[in-house]
């Protein structure tokens, strides 16, 4: 594997001048407006990616790819007009990105877009309601805050299954008793197109234990730096009936989606340093609709029927080094799918590695990770074997 020297000089002189020239600051706080009953908290929070795939895009196909594009970019504001009652709205900018989880493109895509949208009626600690466009509650892995994983992001096979990270729906969730156990039960629009039999809802449920310290917040964290003793064990159901064809083309082959998953989060901060672990395994299943002569296509692919598992563990070092600590960390993924790249019964290894640097608390983390992309059959030139390497500046205001 060969990155080019330019490249890599780049990324050195940004880390340095990163480390040596940002002010110090504080873990990250929002700016907010008013009081404990009545406020409203503004931030801003950006990911600048520079990433290098051995693969070629446009006419060259044979030399390897460097792009420089925002991962994410986002304006939130969070408000309450009551102790009771609130809303939050999320706009963000994507692009431009050319190379994607599974391909290099040849022309960039970019995306400026209402993320979420959700009011929120927080009745009490075992009871709360929010409804609008938010977070598909099934996997840990999509509802891990995506500025705070362990990794450099979230796995690409399972924080999406089905319909992307988000949905517009009702989702009604509490802790109990004392917040070691949490349930999520949410009714969303699902998957509904001019191709679905029926227009139906998508139902989904979730729980989780906690056995040391609590996680009772409506999102994760892919890693609490050291700051808490968790252990959890977490599990997730989903169904949505008559929710696509077998043939698409002859309105033939009824088929509902049905998935679950179940997970855990271990992290401890040991005298030495911070040890976190998180594993989870998910299946989403079509009733075989992949088998008919013209499936629709939102039962195939990367967020189609597949079956498959992570594990992903990492080591916060206690000493700083300049302004900021070390996380070096290590991330195993496979994965079955019914069909991916236009390949039945394909299969993927993934495994990737790296470290994020910390810099004055939460506020700026610089990470680096390199991966390699293993499919088991490689029989066209999407379902070829590759290596990336990743880095990422942070940012959060």
């Amino acid at each position: 594997m060969k990155v080019k020297s330019g490249y890599i000089i780049l990324l050195i002189v940004f880390a340095a001048l990163l480390s040596i020239g940002i002010p110090k600051a504080q873990a990250f706080k929002p700016f907010v407006i008013g009081d404990q009953g009545a406020f409203l908290k503004l931030d801003f929070q950006g990911q600048l990616y520079g990433v290098w795939r051995d693969t070629g895009s446009g006419a060259d196909k044979t030399s390897g790819t460097a792009n420089i594009y925002f991962r994410r970019n986002r304006l939130t504001f969070w408000g309450h007009g009551t102790d009771k009652y609130g809303a939050i709205v999320q706009i963000e900018y994507a692009g431009e990105r050319r190379i994607s989880p599974l391909a290099v493109n040849n022309e960039p895509g970019k995306d400026f877009y209402l993320l979420d949208a959700y009011f929120m009626a927080d009745f009490s600690n075992s009871f709360r309601i929010y409804a609008g466009k938010h977070k598909i509650q099934l996997t840990r892995e999509n509802l891990e805050d995506c500025f705070e994983p362990l990794s450099i992001d979230r796995s690409i096979f399972i924080y999406t299954p089905f319909k992307h990270s988000r949905d517009t729906g009702v989702t009604v969730w509490g802790n109990i008793p004392s917040a070691k156990m949490q349930y999520r039960l949410q009714v969303s629009e699902g998957y509904n197109s001019g191709e679905s039999p029926k227009s139906s809802l998508m139902y989904t449920g979730r729980v989780h234990v906690s056995v040391l310290d609590p996680e009772s917040a409506f999102g994760y964290k892919g890693t609490y730096l050291g700051k808490k003793k968790v252990l959890t064990f977490g599990a997730g159901v989903q169904y949505q009936p008559d929710a696509v064809y077998s043939d698409v083309i002859a309105k033939t082959g009824v088929k509902s989606y049905s998935a679950w998953t179940a997970d855990l989060f271990f992290e401890y901060p040991f005298k030495i340093g911070a040890l976190t672990l998180s594993a989870a395994y998910l299946k989403t299943d079509f009733n075989e609709a992949y088998k008919g002569s013209n499936p629709d296509t939102e039962s195939l692919g990367i967020d189609g029927a597949k079956k498959g598992w992570y594990v992903k563990t990492g080591f916060l070092f206690p000493q700083k080094i300049g302004p900021g600590q070390l996380q070096p960390f290590i991330r195993y993924e496979t994965w079955d799918f019914a069909q991916l790249e236009n390949v039945l019964n394909q299969k993927i290894k993934w495994i990737g590695a790296g470290v994020n640097y910390f810099i004055y608390g939460e506020r700026f983390r610089i990470t680096v990770e390199y991966s390699n992309t293993d499919f088991d059959k490689e029989l066209n030139p999407q379902s070829v074997d590759f290596n990336t390497v990743s880095t990422m500046l942070q940012y959060r205001f």
